[in-house]
């Protein structure tokens, strides 16, 4: 039962990210109006009527918009944290339900098992995912403001990770944001930068993992060719050739498949 996933949308006009095994599918933020998202499912195939669950990572509104609407609408639950509950106000919601996440304790849907990880943000309870299926697992991890060693071990296994790479310091810096919203950014409940990034890629990226996918790129404070530029000197420094890089666009990618990494071939003893 192989593993994929296709990010639906990624960046401040909204996240969402399909996950699918099988006939098991996933999404991970619902940040797109509901009518959007179920108009990307169905450009990718899928009945929104198909979804197991919608895990959010937290309360923000480029990653819950559609949450309670699309909930509502197809009678899909959705899972989170106490904290995101709450702060969104899903109990004053009409949804079709919604289960509780602790970090640190798997969640399951179906084969699908996804363990939500804590990370620091400025929400109220802010998580990211492992997903995993038959040995194949897929990390994802957005709008965190540094890589910790909860995360780095968490993503360790991972043949596959989705990670932000949000901001460029010197464009963030000299572009037209508030400096409270600069400072808000930079600080260690903020954003990923370019180099926070590089610096996971070159010291702290698995050895199983063969693709990295990096998102939620900011359209005002960095641009995709400084992101791959930034990602692939890093790698390069690591000496990690085999790994495949994607830059996300606001609309999102393709599928892609997540390969645990093939074992080496076994040495055949000599007979004579």
């Amino acid at each position: 039962m192989p593993l994929r996933f296709r990010v639906l949308g990624s960046g401040s006009s909204g996240n969402a990210t399909l996950v699918e095994a099988g006939a098991r599918r996933i999404l991970i933020d619902a940040g797109l109006g509901q009518r959007e998202l179920q108009e990307r499912l169905e450009s990718a195939g899928v009945d929104p009527t198909s979804l197991d669950a919608i895990y959010l990572s937290h309360e923000h509104g480029d990653h819950s918009k559609g949450a309670a609407s699309f909930s509502r609408k197809w009678g899909v639950r959705i899972r989170g944290t106490r904290g995101t509950y709450a702060a969104l106000g899903l109990g004053a919601e009409e949804i079709a339900g919604y289960d509780v996440l602790v970090a640190g304790s798997p969640s399951r849907a179906g084969a699908l098992t996804i363990m939500p990880v804590a990370v620091p943000h400025d929400a109220a309870e802010p998580i990211a995912f492992v997903v995993s299926c038959n040995g194949h697992r897929f990390g994802h991890a957005t709008d965190l403001g540094h890589i910790g060693k909860g995360l780095v071990d968490a993503f360790r296994e991972c043949d596959a990770v989705l990670v932000e790479s949000n901001y460029d310091p010197a464009m963030l810096r000299n572009g037209p944001y508030p400096w409270s919203l600069k400072d808000r950014i930079t600080g260690g409940r903020g954003h990923l930068s370019n180099g926070d990034v590089a610096r996971y890629l070159a010291n702290g990226l698995g050895v199983a993992c063969r693709e990295v996918v990096l998102a939620h790129v900011s359209q005002n404070n960095n641009h995709p060719e400084v992101v791959r530029m930034s990602a692939d000197q890093a790698l390069s420094r690591r000496g990690r050739s085999e790994v495949a890089v994607t830059i996300t666009e606001p609309e999102g990618t393709g599928w892609i498949d997540v390969a645990a990494t093939p074992e080496p071939p076994q040495k055949q003893l000599r007979l004579f």
